[in-house]
């Protein structure tokens, strides 16, 4: 009850988007929108520009029926891509887990040594307690300080550790007696809540909302929120069984789902932090897998001192227009 009558208060002082004021027209509203994100000024060159391409968008475009969205999902490499990318953070964000334990944490808790009223305590009181803190504060500072691959990264390697080590503890200790690495595990939990929200638990849908593209919105999300509560349920009945045949195997499973979409993470996706949404397309337009590692912890290993085509020089290619310097520098020691 109360984070929801927290977000019914604090709602109220939330912006607009920039791209709902620009198409009713309120573009002063809408660039003082923009400034408050980036903590500048309405009048600062970037703002102004970002208008100008939001309102650039809208000319001669309609929004197309839904039936179209479907079919126009696959008119080119680029967009299918787009579209894909939404439905597939989704798929990976229920096998990471996280409903195998918000379902059926009591039993978790049991087959580490508590039960009783003190395992529905630590299950659903502190549990739930440390994942509201935990997520507040990764949106407030690290979804933009980080950038949403790196939390990715950091989220997905945290739950994958916490998850291998609770399989190999339950693995390894198969009585009910506690003992000191019993409590290792409870707080493994409790670690894996926090690496979740960390990454896994709010980016997926940032990253959907991010990536679509602007004129198939609605579908995209429309199929990726459909796969999320899909796999929630899938999971929420397979998780019984593979407790119940797979035991600690389970949490092994999990585990080695955490490391493959920390991987993908890793190789495959672009960094989005600091682009416009008119922009982003230009990040899956070629050399996808070289700016994904130019974006990533250490990839310049892999990639030595090759850098992809700036978002500036796309964009004026396909404009026809003079280079536009882009807004977020792409070279190697610049985006590390």
């Amino acid at each position: 009850m109360i984070p929801g009558i927290l977000f019914l208060l604090t709602v109220c002082f939330q912006p607009e988007s920039p791209r709902w004021l620009v198409e009713h027209g309120k573009e002063e509203a809408a660039a003082k929108a923009l400034a408050f994100v980036g903590r500048t000024s309405p009048e600062d060159g970037d703002i102004l520009r970002t208008i100008e391409e939001i309102k650039a968008s809208f000319v001669g475009k309609e929004d197309p029926p839904l039936l179209k969205q479907f079919l126009a999902m696959g008119e080119s490499r680029v967009i299918a891509l787009r579209c894909f990318i939404p439905s597939l953070v989704m798929f990976f964000q229920q096998w990471t887990g996280t409903n195998a334990i918000n379902y059926f944490s009591p039993q978790i808790f049991a087959s580490l040594g508590i039960s009783g009223e003190t395992s529905g305590l630590f299950a659903t009181g502190i549990y739930g307690v440390v994942k509201v803190v935990s997520v507040g504060l990764v949106l407030i500072f690290a979804v933009e300080s980080l950038g949403r691959k790196k939390c990715l990264i950091i989220g997905g390697l945290g739950q994958a550790a916490m998850m291998l080590w609770i399989g190999g503890y339950s693995g390894i200790h198969r009585s009910t007696d506690i003992v000191p690495a019993s409590y290792v595990s409870i707080i493994a939990v409790y670690f894996y809540a926090v690496f979740y929200c960390v990454g896994w638990g709010p980016l997926p849908w940032v990253i959907a909302a991010e990536v679509a593209p602007n004129h198939l919105r609605t579908a995209s999300l429309a199929i990726a929120i459909g796969i999320n509560w899909l796999f929630s349920f899938i999971i929420s009945k397979l998780t019984p069984i593979m407790l119940n045949n797979m035991t600690y195997g389970t949490f092994l499973l999990f585990g080695f789902c955490c490391v493959v979409m920390t991987l993908w993470a890793y190789f495959l996706l672009p960094e989005t932090k600091g682009y416009a949404l008119e922009e982003i397309r230009y990040l899956f337009e070629n050399d996808v897998i070289l700016r994904a590692l130019v974006d990533a912890p250490c990839g310049r290993i892999f990639i030595g001192s090759r850098c992809p085509v700036s978002v500036g020089e796309l964009r004026s290619k396909v404009e026809g227009t003079e280079k536009i310097p882009a807004k977020t520098p792409v070279s190697i020691d610049s985006r590390d």
